[in-house]
């Protein structure tokens, strides 16, 4: 080594100067970075890469986070929003109904000045089978309801008659009801008959109007109405109207098939007649 120092260190010198004044020229001409910063950067770089890259995600996460928190509790508000509006048509159409039905009342009152006392009350139970055709109602005798009375709709057509009450309830029997019978007239004709559930047809939501004048002549769609004799029930009270007629199984008298004027399945309220004017 001593020997190639000796006999080579001059060129070794010069071969390093000329190097080193290399380097510095590039540095002073270049914008570039020198050699040692270059390769510094050179590995660097990937890893810069790579922390740009996961903290880019990580951001991106960060802004997915808050934007969905913020659009759920947008949506919760909104949902919030939505019920309590829903909940408010409900309650005015509930109101509109319930309008509805005073005004009916407030009509039927000032048409038929006869039903002085009337009490409103709430169905709570529909029984329909083969043995019976009742309704259940919300209010019994600490309200006045008393077997025997009338209950009607708010148009005022009849619905049936107390057969049971309670402290808070009582019991209709409809007008299918194969127990219920009432006197009747036909509207049209004045024809007089007994209105009365049949067995045979309270499935159907039908009864029969009995015990006919032998000379009558009922047409399909005659209106039926309670006759008021003997002074038990108001008359003109709406029954239903003729379907049909038909003739007894011993072909002497005649019969009609009645369609009540109430749907008895939709009725929510009705009103009990407690009270009212016999009109001559």
């Amino acid at each position: 080594m001593k020997n190639f120092l000796k006999n080579h260190g001059l060129w070794v010198l010069f071969a390093a100067a000329v190097i080193a004044v290399a380097l510095a020229a590039m540095s002073a001409l270049s914008n570039t970075s020198s050699p040692l910063a270059n390769a510094a950067n050179v590995v660097a770089s990937p890893f810069r890469s790579a922390y740009t890259a996961v903290a880019t995600w990580f951001n991106d996460k960060q802004n997915y986070y808050r934007d969905t928190t913020a659009l759920e509790e947008e949506n919760a508000a909104l949902r919030r929003q939505v019920a309590e509006m829903e909940e408010t048509v409900r309650q005015a159409e509930a109101a509109l109904d319930e309008n509805g039905r005073l005004r009916e009342l407030l009509n039927l009152r000032e048409q038929r000045r006869d039903l002085s006392d009337l009490e409103a009350a709430y169905i709570t139970e529909h029984d329909v089978s083969n043995w019976t055709s009742s309704l259940t109602l919300d209010k019994g005798t600490v309200h006045g309801v008393e077997p025997g009375d009338c209950v009607i709709d708010e148009t005022g057509a009849l619905v049936g008659i107390i057969s049971k009450s309670g402290t808070n309830w009582s019991t209709v029997l409809t007008l299918v009801d194969t127990d219920t019978s009432l006197g009747a007239q036909v509207f049209r004709t004045k024809d007089l008959g007994v209105a009365q559930g049949d067995f045979s047809l309270m499935g159907e939501d039908r009864l029969r109007l009995d015990y006919l004048p032998a000379d009558c002549q009922l047409l399909g769609g005659d209106l039926v109405v309670t006759s008021g004799l003997g002074g038990d029930y108001p008359s003109g009270l709406v029954i239903g109207s003729v379907e049909e007629v038909q003739v007894d199984d011993s072909g002497a008298a005649s019969y009609a098939i009645l369609a009540p004027a109430v749907d008895f399945a939709s009725l929510t309220e009705v009103f009990v007649i407690k009270s009212f004017d016999i009109v001559p």
